[in-house]
């Protein structure tokens, strides 16, 4: 009898691991402003769109 190898996919932990520190090391120099700019940019499609952080005076300009 011949035993047949599993495919070992990446855990969800390490998938995440990957992700938070691709996001860091793109933001790592940012000021506030430029981390709003590109929280509202690249992740607005995968979270709320009325951004709980924003200040309430920014979104009625």
């Amino acid at each position: 009898m011949k035993t047949e190898k599993q495919k070992i996919e990446p855990s969800t932990i390490a998938l995440l691991r990957e992700i938070r520190e691709n996001i860091s090391a793109e933001t790592q120099n940012m000021t506030f402003e430029q981390l709003q700019k590109y929280i509202a940019e690249h992740l607005t499609d995968t979270i709320h769109i009325d951004v709980v952080w924003t200040k309430q005076s920014d979104t009625k300009k």
